[in-house]
């Protein structure tokens, strides 16, 4: 049970209520410390901001995308959309609440799956634009550049957040912190670097990855990984955080 558990929210500032409320909802202590930050892109592809409408397909691949390009785009209004694919039910509703219509969201909320979903709804040399961050895998690109025509557009840039390494090491040397969660690679990413070099044991926390990837991302740089829900949502990671601790108390 999660009741009373200290939990590090590693997510970005302004996307760690969401987790931190749904944390205490289950009697949990949501300690917010974002590891890393987002923004708008710097340098942004001024071409695309007169052609997007002109593609075929856009592909959302996350809720930060969706921000960040219609913060671009601003008020324009194309006299028609092109076909739209998100990679998650959330990246979905982020859209929708903006009256665009999602036209696909894959089984899994993971870019394999997508493209798969999307490959047999793709006419030859199809034009398809990806709107990602600029830490984002290239498994889209890579996988459909195959088969249709793919341009990267990138609107937002991830960066880490260096200023939060003092307070991580203090909370794992003074085991103040039961569990920490990773919303995403970078998350882990940031850790793993905050951490490097330093005398801290990990040993009495439990991990939490939100998907396969990031569970991925996990293992490949030596952090152990003890829950990843079968459904990549913050719900679902929280329920299956919870159900883990009651089964490691009934041991």
């Amino acid at each position: 049970m999660l009741r009373g558990k200290r939990v590090l929210v590693t997510r970005e500032k302004s996307q760690a209520k969401a987790l931190s409320q749904a944390l205490e909802q289950h009697g949990a202590i949501p300690i917010e410390l974002p590891l890393i930050r987002i923004e708008r892109a710097k340098q942004v592809g001024q071409d695309l901001l007169h052609k997007w409408h002109t593609f075929d397909w856009i592909v959302f691949t996350s809720q930060n995308g969706v921000k960040y390009f219609f913060e671009l785009i601003s008020e324009m209004k194309p006299p028609t959309w092109p076909k739209v694919a998100a990679v998650g039910e959330k990246t979905a509703k982020a859209l929708q609440k903006r009256n665009v219509v999602v036209d696909l969201i894959p089984n899994e909320f993971v870019a394999e799956s997508l493209v798969e979903a999307l490959k047999p709804l793709l006419s030859t040399h199809a034009r398809v634009l990806l709107v990602k961050g600029n830490l984002a895998r290239d498994t889209l690109r890579e996988q459909l550049s195959s088969i249709a025509d793919v341009t990267d557009w990138i609107v937002y840039e991830t960066t880490y957040n260096e200023d939060a390494k003092p307070k991580i090491i203090e909370l794992l040397q003074q085991r103040m912190i039961d569990a920490i969660t990773f919303t995403s690679s970078s998350t882990v990413h940031s850790f793993v670097e905050a951490i490097a070099g330093e005398n801290v044991d990990l040993s009495f926390v439990t991990i939490a990855c939100i998907g396969p990837i990031t569970k991925q991302t996990a293992l490949h740089l030596g952090i152990p990984v003890h829950v990843c829900p079968h459904t990549y949502t913050i719900d679902a990671m929280i329920e299956e955080l919870n159900q883990y601790f009651i089964r490691f108390y009934k041991e």
